[in-house]
């Protein structure tokens, strides 16, 4: 039976040419090979498993295909042989392995291959476009990896659904041998392209678009539509005289060359031309200067690959590279990535030093998500690196103003990605550091605001269910209640008061006025609780004698909170304050300072802060806003207020306004 196969010489060489085109073009053979692959000493084992494996399962094939052209009847399905033989021989249990083997073994080509084709859409067509999209706007945010994830799966469902539609189209009678070789031939027109890429310099964006497009034009037609049948979607009118009688048009028959089989007919065609035009608009066309640098990486890889690639003199932050990573792959992963280089190189946390053989690895793990054209474009503008040689750039000299130009574009585009790196991450920062701040202000108003109101609702609580309680104690009560009343609405004026000032909605009231009258009145403010608290005050009015324009009540509402504090917080046996006027910086200040052991260290950088004490204590009262609101009272002047250190006791400074100074 051998010997009445009848395989033309034409169409053998087209198979081996077709299967030879599949390792190097096939989707799923290149994710295998490229994007799954994960060490590149990986393909030496392959060189010699992989045509062993293929040799191995061909003593199989061939017997199988040779008993059943003896045994089936003429017209048998070659793809079913591996299930008619064992039935034909009623050896159901065989048939079934078969089955349930070559099930298994399509499954896992349609899964690769999906995932194949999807990985090339979003990282080829769909991630593209996504980030230019966004180029206009403000630097990228989010997870990037949602964007892959949901292209990919719709990818998926999408090739799924195409080949479901060409299988219903078709007429789904098809040999699988004969839809694939058609599919074979369309992954053809990329090889042109690719293999010119790869070790052509000369060639061109212009020529590699222009081949695969001719390619791919005459492939579809030849090829593609005519595997519909005759008139299902080429009329067979056009079958037979070719569109509007030009009959060296024909789909099958092309410039009038007939006699040739089908498959042989569409890759003559269809390859031809598509080198043709890809070798024609490359010499027509001039390689722009990041064309003739890319082009060197290609054809000199030997050459950049005798170490890491490019990224010698990085000056990436791995900061940087980890939110980005991060952004790409998902947080857990980039993390773990990060942290396993660490940990290789003998370094804690998760931020390794980032050398040259690192780069190469998160631009590997990075293209299996973004694609490697990406990948590459976002680590070098992190890193700023190169991989031209000197050599290379001497073959551009002729163009070296453009490439100067294109170099100080890259410069700048690195100097912007850098310094909005920085300010993501100070944003960061002090997002952050505001949600403390934020929870911290909500706890502490919420516990401010429930003691007083505690302490209304219980003593209320008690005036009410107790109805023989003597007037005195009824009295004793009610003012507890008032007092914390007032307590409550000191609170409230204090926080409206500082919310005001914080927002900016605050007007000053600007107007003449002397120092020595401000503070007068500060004094005054606060002599009841002087006579309580025993303070001295110990004063140089001839140093006050300063004119101002500025909200003179505003400036007192600082020193009274100022005098305030050292009457409830200096500890001394005979509390002083002392108020002196100083020159400091070419400015008027005023020092307050106290006689009492003063306030810790690690608390002078926070009693700023909204509710910050310089003690421990509560007893003293308060709710910690009265240095909070100063500030930003001193800040709307003009002027400044701050901690004096090395006085003994508590010490502020105030800096008066300058007459000059403008409303805020």
């Amino acid at each position: 039976p051998i010997a009445e196969w009848n395989l033309r010489p034409d169409r053998w060489v087209t198979l081996v040419f077709l299967s030879a085109v599949a390792f190097i073009c096939l989707p799923r053979m290149f994710q295998v090979m490229v994007v799954e692959n994960s060490d590149e000493r990986h393909l030496a084992t392959a060189a010699w498993a992989f045509p062993t494996y293929l040799f191995l399962m061909s003593l199989f094939v061939v017997p199988i295909a040779v008993v059943g052209l003896a045994v089936l009847p003429e017209g048998s399905n070659p793809d079913l042989f591996v299930l008619t033989l064992p039935l034909a021989f009623e050896r159901d249990t065989l048939a079934t392995l078969a089955f349930l083997g070559g099930f298994s073994s399509a499954t896992s080509m349609v899964i690769v291959a999906a995932i194949a084709l999807s990985t090339m859409v979003s990282n080829h067509i769909v991630m593209p476009i996504w980030l230019n999209a966004r180029q206009g706007g403000a630097t990228m945010t989010g997870d990037v990896r949602n964007v892959v994830l949901l292209s990919r799966r719709l990818s998926i469902a999408g090739v799924l659904a195409l080949g479901y539609l060409y299988f219903k189209l078709s007429g789904g009678g098809a040999a699988l041998a004969a839809i694939g070789l058609v599919a074979f031939a369309g992954v053809a027109q990329i090889l042109p392209a690719l293999i010119g890429g790869i070790f052509w310099r000369g060639a061109t964006r212009w020529g590699a678009a222009a081949g695969v497009t001719v390619g791919f034009v005459i492939w579809i037609w030849t090829s593609f539509l005519p595997s519909f049948g005759e008139g299902a979607l080429i009329p067979a009118n056009i079958f037979a005289d070719g569109p509007f009688g030009a009959g060296f048009l024909r789909p099958q028959a092309l410039f009038g060359i007939e006699g040739l089989d089908p498959l042989v007919h569409s890759i003559f065609w269809s390859t031809a031309l598509n080198t043709g035009a890809f070798l024609l608009l490359s010499l027509l066309t001039f390689p722009t200067p990041l064309e003739r640098l890319q082009g060197a990486t290609f054809t000199n890889i030997l050459r950049y690959s005798e170490g890491a690639r490019g990224w010698t003199g990085s000056v990436a932050v791995a900061e940087d590279l980890l939110m980005m990573s991060q952004r790409i792959l998902g947080t857990a992963e980039a993390q773990d990535l990060f942290s396993t280089e660490a940990a290789a190189q003998g370094k804690q946390g998760y931020l390794p030093e980032v050398t040259a053989d690192f780069l190469e690895r998160l631009e590997r793990r990075l293209a299996g998500s973004v694609g490697a054209a990406t990948a590459h474009a976002m680590v070098a503008q992190l890193t700023g690196g190169v991989s031209v040689s000197v050599e290379d750039l001497m073959r551009v000299a002729d163009e070296a103003q453009q490439i100067l130009e294109y170099s100080n574009q890259l410069e700048a585009k690195s100097a912007e990605l850098g310094r909005t790196a920085r300010q993501l991450r100070e944003a960061n920062e002090k997002l952050m550091a505001l949600s403390v701040q934020k929870d911290a202000f909500l706890s502490q108003i919420s516990h401010e605001l429930r003691t007083p109101m505690t302490s209304i609702r219980s003593f209320s609580e008690i005036l009410m269910a107790d109805q023989k309680m003597s007037n005195a104690e009824r009295q004793r009560y009610s003012q507890i209640i008032h007092g914390e009343t007032i307590r409550l609405t000191r609170l409230l004026d204090d926080l409206l008061d500082l919310s005001v000032l914080e927002n900016g909605q605050v007007v000053l009231n600007r107007r003449e006025d002397t120092l020595a009258n401000v503070l007068d009145r500060a004094i005054a403010a606060t002599e009841q609780r002087q006579a309580e608290g025993q303070l001295a005050i110990l004063r140089d009015p001839a140093d006050e004698r300063i004119a101002l324009n500025t909200d003179s009540d505003r400036l007192a509402q600082v020193f009274i909170n100022l005098i305030s504090n050292a009457q409830k917080y200096c500890d001394a046996e005979a509390p002083t304050l002392r108020i002196a006027v100083n020159d400091a910086g070419g400015r008027k200040v005023v020092d307050f300072i106290d006689n009492g052991s003063g306030i810790p260290r690690d608390a002078q950088q926070v009693i700023f802060e909204k509710f910050a004490r310089g003690t421990d204590t509560r007893a003293a009262g308060g709710a910690g806003l009265g240095l909070a609101i100063s500030r930003e009272v001193m800040s709307r002047l003009g002027g400044a207020i701050g901690y004096l250190p090395g006085q003994g006791g508590a010490a502020f400074r105030v800096t008066l306004p300058e007459p000059e100074a403008k409303a805020a």
